[in-house]
């Protein structure tokens, strides 16, 4: 009866792991393109990795803008962590938090498709979490 019981149970857990590692070979793919779409180097390389769409309506020169803007504005990234992983329909999307040398924390999010296996990257956006806070004291009245 044990015996039945390991063995029942040996099968489960392998079932699992198999069900759960393909989300981390994306995951780690997923990852790759980040860290190469955030060199801010290669648009060559990083081209091949965007969504069609996407590459057609974001050209060599608006990417290095986008990295000379954000040097400018927030300054170096000093490190990211990634904290959300989200599954969506044929995709997934990985939020970050992010320190810059002039803004401590900002929140990284890219969005990845994944089609017959090829992942490409959708969107990706860096914001400012508190930027609503600061909004509605701003809007607030003062008595």
């Amino acid at each position: 009866m044990k015996k039945i019981l390991l063995l029942v149970m040996a099968m489960m857990l392998s079932f699992s792991a198999m069900c759960f590692a393909s989300d981390g070979a994306d995951l780690d793919a997923e990852a790759k393109i980040m860290d190469q779409f955030l060199s801010g180097k290669d648009y060559k390389k990083v081209v091949g990795y965007m969504d069609p769409e996407w590459a057609k309506n974001f050209s060599e020169e608006q990417y290095k803008n986008m990295f000379a803007s954000m040097d400018k504005e927030l300054g170096k990234l000093l490190e990211k962590d990634l904290r959300v992983f989200q599954m969506i329909k044929d995709g997934n999307i990985l939020r970050y938090a992010a320190k810059y040398e002039k803004a401590p924390l900002m929140e990284m999010i890219a969005v990845f498709k994944n089609v017959n296996g090829k992942i490409t990257m959708l969107q990706f956006m860096v914001l400012d979490p508190n930027e609503g806070q600061k909004k509605e004291q701003e809007n607030k009245p003062k008595k």
